[in-house]
C-alpha cells in the first residue's frame, strides 16, 4: 500500500506544477519528543505559515473506522475503487512565529487544539499527514508524509523522517529517509521550491 501512497505524492508533486493542486510551501516530517512521543513536525516557506495539520489514512471503503472520510487528502481520487480516506484528527494550529512549529500528536499543548480528540496511532496502519494554510483556490500546502507506528519507534529526538524523491532513478519514486531537524528545517524553508 505504501507504493500507492509514494504513486499518489508523485501525482501531487506532478500536478502541482501544472497549478492543478493547491502549492506546497512548506514541509511535514514525522519525529518523536525526548519521551518519544510522535510529533508532527513543519517547515515552511515566507508567509506560508500552516493552519492546520491533518492525520488521515486509507482503509476499504467496507467499513471505516475513522472519524471522518474523504475522498482523498489531496482531492485526488484514492490509489484504488474499493478505498476511501479516513480523516484520523485535525490539529488547528496557534498563532505561529518563525518559519518551524511542531505538534505531539497523541497529546497535542501551546495552543494547538485537536478534533476529534488525540490521534492513537495503530500498528500496521500507514498514516499521511500534511499540513496547510487556507482553504479552496486560495490554499496552500506543506509537503506530506507517509508513515507507520513502527516508523517512529526507530525514531530518536532529533530525526525526522520524510519521503523525498530519488534524483538517481529513471522514474519517479519516492523513499523514506530519516534526516536532522537542521536540514528538514533548511530543505522546508528553502525560497527555491516556495511558490
Amino acid at each position: 500500500m505504501r507504493r500507492w501512497l509514494r504513486i499518489t505524492l508523485a501525482i501531487i508533486v506532478t500536478l502541482s506544477a501544472t497549478a492543478c493542486v493547491p502549492p506546497v510551501a512548506g514541509s511535514v516530517g514525522i519525529s518523536v519528543d525526548a519521551e518519544g512521543h510522535p510529533v508532527a513536525v513543519l517547515a515552511w516557506c515566507d508567509g506560508a505559515t500552516p493552519e492546520d495539520v491533518t492525520v488521515s489514512h486509507e482503509e476499504p471503503s467496507s467499513g471505516t473506522s475513522g472519524s471522518e472520510t474523504l475522498s482523498s487528502p489531496s482531492n485526488l481520487p484514492s490509489s484504488t475503487p474499493s478505498t476511501l480516506w479516513v480523516r484520523d484528527a485535525k490539529f488547528h494550529a496557534p498563532d505561529l512565529d518563525g518559519q518551524s512549529a511542531s505538534v505531539r500528536l497523541d497529546a497535542p499543548a501551546d495552543g494547538w487544539t485537536v478534533e476529534p480528540g488525540p490521534l492513537v496511532l495503530k500498528p500496521g496502519i500507514i498514516y499521511e499527514v500534511s499540513g496547510g494554510k487556507g482553504r479552496g483556490n486560495s490554499r496552500v500546502n506543506t509537503s506530506s508524509v507517509s508513515f507507520t507506528l513502527e516508523d517512529v519507534a526507530k525514531l530518536k529526538p532529533g530525526q525526522v523522517f520524510v519521503q523525498s524523491l530519488d534524483e538517481t532513478s529513471s522514474t519517479i519514486e519516492w523513499v523514506d529517509t530519516t534526516i536532522s531537524q537542521a536540514e528538514f528545517d533548511r530543505e522546508g524553508q528553502d525560497p527555491d521550491p516556495c511558490q
